[in-house]
């Protein structure tokens, strides 16, 4: 009889935490639970350098609820593969918070470097997909940074990749000090090189704020994530979503679509990262891809240690 290997992973980002249960088998997955959760631990980062502590309840239960929803299949907490991004190395206090997670709820959290999302994402996108092209450039659009990740899709090597510090929660906070256009002109310059080895024609991307950015292009009142996966957009498409909706209030985001749920708060940062990003890389396509950093490790199975941030 051959045993099921059912793994879980947890990726705890600077807006959502996300969860994945699956049985792993032959480098296949059969996903058994997948869920998320938005809880803002970026919020208001630049100004405090700490997690707000309404964040941290929130991202304390949505942990509580993923820990549980694991052990419903098996998997204990000390198994789960746990992984932190950008807010967590920049939050002074993210080593007393995930050690709290630790002692109360058995979650190991590693904090991973800015090249292991790169890795992970990419292991993730790269997932039982086909593609045209030998080498493409894969752009993931956190809460607090935006990585861009060029590819052999043939040898799964990474060429290149680079992180920003600029995501949806970070550039929503910019928007509202009116600091927005001049944090991105500086970013601009500061990676001007980079960026410009990263310009594509078809732009591949990951995570909440373009699978949401699709879900309104689709004009969709709910979320299916499956429906996503592998859709296209025209950066023309992005033009008009952004020409509609670039001043708008939180509020409205949320009447006319209300799948947001609390990612409305920051949606319009997202919005304005993934227009400028998406015109800078003089982009025309753009591809979705609803896998990304979870099923990258849930498929290696765990952290390499060369890809911790800093041991907690």
């Amino acid at each position: 009889m051959i045993q099921k290997d059912i793994r879980a992973s947890i990726d705890i980002g600077s807006n959502s935490v996300l969860l994945l249960v699956a049985e792993v088998q032959n480098g296949k997955l059969r996903e058994l639970s997948r869920r998320s959760e938005i809880t803002q631990l970026g919020k208001e980062l630049d100004k405090n350098k700490a997690f707000h502590s309404e964040s941290m309840k929130a991202t304390f239960e949505a942990l509580k609820s993923y820990a549980h929803d694991c052990g419903d299949h098996g998997v204990k907490p000390e198994n789960v593969i746990v992984t932190a991004t950008e807010a967590s190395r920049v939050a002074d206090n993210a080593s007393d918070f995930f050690q709290r997670v630790r002692e109360d709820l058995g979650l190991s959290i590693q904090i991973i470097n800015p090249e292991a999302e790169a890795y992970y994402s990419t292991k993730g996108i790269l997932y039982d997909s086909k593609f045209q092209s030998e080498v493409i450039t894969i752009m993931d659009i956190g809460g607090a940074s935006t990585e861009l990740i060029k590819v052999n899709t043939k040898t799964n090597q990474i060429l290149q990749t680079i992180s920003m510090p600029v995501g949806a929660v970070r550039a929503t906070q910019w928007l509202e000090d009116h600091l927005f256009v001049q944090n991105l002109q500086k970013l601009f310059v500061d990676f001007r090189t980079e960026i410009d080895n990263f310009q594509t024609r078809e732009l591949f991307c990951v995570a909440g704020t373009m699978t949401s950015l699709g879900n309104m292009q689709l004009d969709r009142k709910e979320f299916i994530e499956d429906d996503l996966n592998g859709m296209v957009m025209k950066s023309e498409d992005v033009d008009i979503l952004f020409k509609k909706y670039s001043d708008t209030k939180a509020s409205i985001f949320l009447s006319e679509f209300p799948f947001l749920q609390k990612r409305s708060q920051n949606i319009r940062g997202g919005l304005h990262v993934a227009y400028h990003f998406i015109h800078r890389l003089l982009a025309r396509e753009i591809t979705i891809s609803t896998f990304g950093l979870r099923y990258g490790t849930i498929l290696e199975g765990k952290i390499k240690k060369e890809h911790l941030w800093k041991a907690l």
